[in-house]
């Protein structure tokens, strides 16, 4: 017996050391890479400027118990993103060994497909936000808590002690309602727990009455974990943000109850497609564009080792067991799959959310729970079991595959942000209290503090105000309500958000904009605008009132902290163009000219014709015709920067000779 015992737990160590190395090769690849996203500006802005208490602050509106998990994890971590993300993997891969945990209680002799069922559901290519460890350590955190204290109840139902019951009992308890602390629309995750229950109380012998009052006896205690938070969240907590606002959300259901079915039903008919099968599909399409054929060998060969992995460590993965097999475990699965699968959607959707791949791919983690349920099951059907694990190796490879593109998009998303602000601190050396800026660059700014957010890090890291968190540099989002206010002079307007306070001013804005990934950061001066050929129509509209004066020429240039900035790039032509554009503003030509003469040199080019601009203009001034009239040879095929360079030289101070040579180099008849 007690040899059975020690290979069954040989074999249970071993699918552990399996999920974890497929898991580490799925999600660690670029994990040095990643930086901070989306959220992660203003938290660790607001826990580097007044202390990880701030925490309290910010989740205060509408997930308190957030704060639990990211202050004590500030004060380990401090703001480096890769402990996070290492943090964030080791969490994910412990939510697959509670699932698997919790699969082995409930179906004992189906070893091997449960292994499955796991693996794909911690490999479910459909939730992308894992390199957003920072902000979503916390929803991962909750994963880890939930499926561990699913498993302690069922380890309680089992028991046959009392002492072991009621420690089970309080530890799944405590855990219960710490993770719904987490994210509220987990609580479709108890559809798990209580869909388990019956399962094992309709196994019992006796008269469908019996099963259900046993059902109803095992459920009583457990039952205290929604009970209680949907309690406290629904008639106690007063939430102050709209999408987690319950009186606020069922108000359309009030108001139009028949248009808000009807709306119900479609969005989960959809979402149910979306998590179930485009989850495999649509991600993976979306994400290649991101990627060369290098980077795709790369990634297929990732693919080929985990999958290879698999094949070669199949025959040490436990086999179902023949005997006492329950024949009635599809039904139980499939019940349970499509059941946790519209609860997960169904808390999300009622709230006016839907899936979205792009950017609410969260919504999609518990409803995964029923794909990696119900696939399995369908494959099961298939009597030959190589073709079995042919299909499995399909899915899980389309898995690792979309995250290993996704890692890389994260990855370079991050160094185009790293690089978009190292050109900012080689270009400006300080910004005036008050600034409000206006970006435009290859990671699109969703909310404001993307920008603020690595403003402040670099020239006011110190929070304005001492009680609360108040950043130095504001900012606006570059959209049409922003063009009209500032076309209208409208002054300093308000937000807070999260506790923290703001006051963009709409007349004293200075735009940052990158036109393309191979432009150079350009800085909008209203007293002489340069446009590039590729620039956004949205930025030509407000151009002439970026004011370049909020920049403080005199003060020293502000070196970007390692964390979150990296280490700093090369000194290529966006080096030499920002230093160059830095000497115009103060007016010293001579160093411009020697920039360029450097440049020259070096034989680096400009890939936007613009940025040739304060080169040409200093040239003019030295009346070096020479080099004009080779900086004319490369900008021949911009008409629009050759047009701005004709403009501006013949309304400069220089010689009537010089400008008969600009004219000739520069001005299309």
């Amino acid at each position: 017996m007690n040899k059975i015992k020690s290979a069954i737990a040989s074999k249970n160590f071993l699918e552990q050391i399996i999920l974890f190395i497929i898991t580490g090769l799925t999600y660690l690849i670029f994990v040095s890479r990643f930086g901070y996203f989306y959220d992660d500006w203003y938290l660790m802005y607001a826990a580097g400027a007044n202390g990880p208490s701030v925490f309290w602050d910010i989740f205060a509106i509408d997930r308190p118990l957030r704060a639990i998990v990211m202050i004590p994890t500030y004060s380990l971590f401090g703001a480096n993103p890769l402990y996070y993300n290492l943090t964030a993997f080791f969490f994910r891969f412990m939510s697959g060994i509670g699932f698997l945990w919790i699969l082995r209680l409930v179906w004992k002799d189906e070893n091997r497909l449960t292994f499955f069922m796991t693996l794909l559901w911690v490999l479910y290519p459909g939730f992308l936000s894992q390199p957003n460890a920072i902000d979503y350590l916390c929803h991962i955190t909750g994963l880890v808590a939930g499926m561990f204290s699913i498993g302690l109840t069922i380890k309680a139902v089992q028991s046959k002690k009392l002492q072991n019951k009621f420690t089970f009992y309080i530890l799944s308890i405590l855990l219960g309602w710490f993770y719904l602390g987490q994210i509220e629309w987990y609580i479709g995750l108890e559809f798990l727990r209580f869909g388990c229950l019956i399962i094992l109380a309709f196994r019992e012998d006796g008269k469908f009455w019996d099963k259900f009052i046993l059902f109803f006896k095992t459920s009583l205690i457990p039952l205290v974990i929604p009970s209680m938070f949907l309690g406290w969240r629904l008639f106690y907590f007063e939430s102050e943000r709209g999408a987690t606002d319950v009186d606020l959300q069922l108000g359309d259901v009030l108001s139009e109850p028949f248009v808000f079915v009807t709306k119900v039903f479609s969005t989960l008919w959809d979402d149910t497609l979306d998590v179930l099968i485009r989850a495999w599909i649509t991600p993976l399409l979306r994400l290649k564009f991101g990627l060369s054929k290098t980077d795709w060998l790369l990634g297929l060969g990732i693919v080929l080792l985990i999958i290879t992995l698999l094949w070669v460590a199949h025959k040490y993965i436990s086999e179902n067991k023949k005997n006492g097999r329950n024949q009635k475990w599809r039904w139980e699965v499939f019940l349970l799959g499509l059941g946790i699968l519209i609860a997960g959607l169904m808390p999300v959707i009622l709230v006016g959310r839907s899936v979205d791949f792009k950017s609410f791919s969260r919504y999609t983690l518990i409803a995964s729970i029923g794909t990696a349920l119900i696939l399995p099951l369908i494959v099961s059907f298939i009597s030959n079991l190589k073709l079995q694990d042919i299909i499995f190796s399909i899915l899980i490879g389309i898995a690792s595959l979309t995250h290993y593109a996704n890692g890389f998009v994260k990855a370079s998303e991050t160094q185009s942000t790293q690089n978009f602000w190292w050109q900012v601190s080689w270009r400006i050396p300080q910004l005036g209290v008050g600034t409000t800026l206006i970006t435009h660059y290859a990671v699109a700014a969703e909310e404001d503090y993307f920008t603020w957010g690595p403003a402040n890090l670099i020239y006011h890291p110190e929070s304005e105000h001492e009680k609360y968190v108040q950043p130095a540099i504001y900012a606006l989002l570059l959209d049409e309500n922003t063009i009209e206010k500032v076309f209208a002079r409208e002054g300093q307007d308000y937000s807070e958000r999260r506790s923290i306070r703001t006051y963009p001013n709409y007349r004293n804005i200075l735009i940052l904009t990158q036109p393309r990934p191979e432009s150079c950061v350009q800085v909008i001066d209203l007293r002489q605008v340069e446009l590039s050929s590729y620039e956004d129509e949205r930025v030509k509209q407000i151009a002439s009132y970026s004011e370049a004066d909020q920049i403080e020429l005199s003060d020293t240039f502000q070196t970007p902290p390692l964390i979150p900035f990296g280490i700093e790039p090369e000194h290529g032509w966006c080096y030499y163009y920002q230093k160059a554009s830095y000497a115009r503003q103060v007016g010293d030509w001579e160093q411009v000219s020697v920039l360029g003469d450097a440049v020259f040199n070096l034989e680096l080019q400009a890939q936007d014709q613009i940025e040739w601009m304060p080169f040409i203009q200093a040239y003019a001034y030295s009346e070096n015709i020479s080099r004009l009239q080779e900086i004319a040879s490369m900008m021949s095929k911009d008409k629009l920067a050759f047009q701005q360079a004709c403009q501006i030289l013949l309304t400069m101070q220089i010689e009537s000779s010089i400008k008969s040579q600009a004219d000739r180099l520069f001005c299309i008849q």
